[in-house]
């Protein structure tokens, strides 16, 4: 009841302060009606320091997709994968975006069909514009749906921009993602999502993120339903060209859970329960309009246990990014990370040596 209570504070918090609109995808279309292709690739060369050295190129992502406004209260928006990398057993082009929004209203606005849900900082940025190559690994862990992934089948009320004093999201969707079509039953399944931002002062905000989720038990010794309990806390502070931003994770699984996945990759489903909680700190400097060094510093822990018993394994790990951007122009990236990762109890060498190209157009 507790965790119910808390998701429906945030969600009623998000309702009573709405303002404006904010775009949903990773780009918002020009507003004359027209349609505009977009996407962008990413192809980048890879160095794993494991026990036996590896190296090899692939495609993280190579997106592409359409959108555009249909005069004058509707807008759409299509966006599929070329790339298996991140999504091995998927073969061929297949879906991540597609949803019709109606926007008349500027401090309302409602999208329908397949999106990313919005929770936290660093998941609700536009994969194109994280400051680092690869996601935090808190976020790929705990922003996943009840079959992994962050994109699901639903509905979300959305408003607000980045210079009013409130923006939120709120959807309800599935729970299963966007290719599950099995499992799609909102009396049996169903998760909420919610984030609130409030931005104070030019430069500044603070976030704040809730979630709920619940679908049939994914074992037959098991009577109680599967739940998902998210919740978490994010701040920016921006000066000139100084960027620093946060957040904090903490995340309860019953029934079952997942490990890995994010970022709509394939995730391996175990029963049992498992509470989970970390954070990440940010900061990037851009100077001459082309260079940007960043760090990241970021912290993961987990218990985990069979059902009915008490929690038998804790692991924590942290991992720090070394990294560099360079932008030759308003298209083009060039990101640079070090990887220096380790765990508690310690497993195996993982550091890393990542270069990505990115073209977006």
């Amino acid at each position: 009841m507790k965790k119910i209570l808390i998701s429906l504070t945030i969600l009623a918090l998000t309702l009573a302060t709405a303002k404006g609109v904010l775009a949903q995808g990773c780009a918002e279309p020009s507003s004359d009606g027209g349609v505009q292709v977009f996407g962008y690739l990413q192809p980048e060369l890879d160095t794993y320091f494991t026990d036996e050295t590896q190296v090899a190129f692939q495609f993280r992502r190579m997106r592409v997709g359409v959108m555009g406004n249909i005069p004058y209260d509707f807008g759409y928006y299509v966006l599929l994968e070329m790339s298996q990398f991140l999504n091995p057993e998927k073969t061929g082009a297949f879906l991540l975006d597609a949803f019709v929004s109606y926007n008349r209203f500027r401090d309302f606005k409602v999208s329908v069909g397949s999106f990313k849900y919005r929770f936290g900082r660093e998941l609700s940025m536009a994969c194109s514009g994280l400051y680092t190559i690869r996601r935090t690994k808190v976020v790929d862990e705990l922003t996943a749906n009840l079959n992994g992934g962050n994109r699901d089948l639903g509905i979300m009320f959305l408003g607000g921009n980045d210079t009013t004093l409130v923006n939120y999201f709120v959807s309800v969707t599935n729970g299963y993602g966007v290719l599950q079509t099995e499992n799609n039953n909102l009396l049996k399944s169903v998760m909420v999502n919610a984030r609130v931002v409030f931005q104070p002062v030019p430069g500044f905000y603070v976030g704040a993120s809730g979630r709920y989720g619940q679908n049939p038990a994914s074992s037959t010794d098991v009577t109680q339903e599967d739940t998902k309990f998210r919740y978490g806390f994010d701040a920016e502070y921006r000066y000139r060209n100084f960027t620093i931003f946060g957040e904090y994770i903490d995340g309860e699984d019953e029934g079952s859970y997942t490990e890995g996945g994010g970022c709509d990759g394939n995730p391996v489903t175990k029963t049992g329960f498992q509470y989970a909680d970390g954070f990440y700190v940010l900061a990037a400097y851009r100077f001459l309009g082309k260079v940007e060094p960043v760090y990241k510093f970021e912290n993961f822990n987990t218990r985990k246990g069979d059902l009915g018993a008490e929690g038998t394994t804790d692991a924590g790990s942290f991992c720090h990014t070394f990294g560099v951007n360079f932008y030759p122009n308003d298209w083009t990236r060039i990101q640079l990370n070090y990887i220096y990762a380790s765990e508690d109890p310690k497993e195996i060498n993982n550091d890393a040596l990542l270069v990505q190209l990115q073209i977006k157009f």
